[in-house]
């Protein structure tokens, strides 16, 4: 069985943040194995807890780096515990710029010496937007500690199509994958493209699984949720992890069906 981890964004509502207690309350009565947190949690120093008291992995932080954001960026990761890897979207231009180049040269060191994964986090609408521009960065920098997240939102949101070309280009630096429902529409993030639960949206994850196993990919999947899917947090929680395990369980039974004739412009 895979491990299923969910990003920490689906529990930020509109309403207000479920505190971490819940968060993991609710991770483990619905089924899953771990979660991803963004570096603004207030909760940041209880991560350490985290694998002991409720037995979940906690398997990143998602770190965004701007402009301005030296210290705080430098400083969370020297300062992080109880998680295996920073999961980092650049935005300091337009495009990668030697600003992220030289945030990396900062803190590749810092992960290598705490034994943290860097997965760079290919980000619609930010600076680096593609799986391309990460590729580039992890052949120029040729770090072990330097990875790459495939976020299935953002390829798909971005429109670089081509699936078997891009994981394939991505795949000696695949650190770990994110998913999500989604469909193309100036009501999404960005005006670009909806999240969704796994079992609503345009987007065939069952076609990006198969395509991963393939590749032999079997490490974790993170579900990104955001507060615009609204209605019942922990119903969203549930629908997603029984989305995702019938599309695992149906790849072991028929992977063929996951290999299309063509994939649609």
């Amino acid at each position: 069985m895979l491990d299923l981890h969910h990003m920490d964004f689906i529990f930020q509502t509109k309403l207000g943040t479920y505190s971490l207690e819940a968060q993991c309350e609710m991770l483990v009565e619905t089924g899953y194995q771990g979660l991803t947190v963004s570096a603004w949690s207030k909760e940041l120093a209880s991560l350490v807890k985290v694998k002991e008291r409720w037995g979940l992995d906690v398997g990143a932080l998602y770190l965004i780096y701007r402009q301005g954001l030296e210290s705080f960026v430098i400083n969370t990761i020297e300062s992080i515990e109880g998680c295996h890897s920073i999961e980092l979207a650049l935005d300091s231009g337009d495009g990668v710029t030697d600003l992220d180049r030289w945030i990396l040269e900062k803190i590749l060191p810092i992960a290598e010496r705490k034994r943290i994964d860097i997965a760079l986090y290919p980000h619609a609408r930010y600076g680096m937007q593609t799986t391309s521009e990460a590729v580039q960065l992890c052949e120029e920098f040729n770090n072990q500690s330097l990875g790459i997240v495939f976020n299935g939102y953002h390829w798909f949101a971005n429109q670089e199509k081509l699936l078997d070309e891009r994981l394939k280009a991505v795949s000696p630096w695949l650190k770990q994958v994110n998913i999500a429902g989604c469909r193309l529409s100036p009501l999404g993030w960005g005006g670009l493209a909806t999240i969704e639960p796994l079992d609503e949206g345009e987007m065939d994850n069952f076609v990006l699984m198969g395509a991963l196993k393939r590749l032999g990919y079997h490490g974790r999947y993170g579900v990104l949720g955001w507060q615009s899917m609204g209605g019942d947090v922990f119903g969203n929680l549930k629908r997603s992890q029984k989305s995702f395990r019938s599309m695992e369980q149906r790849l072991i039974k028929h992977p063929e069906w996951s290999i299309l004739d063509s994939f649609p412009n």
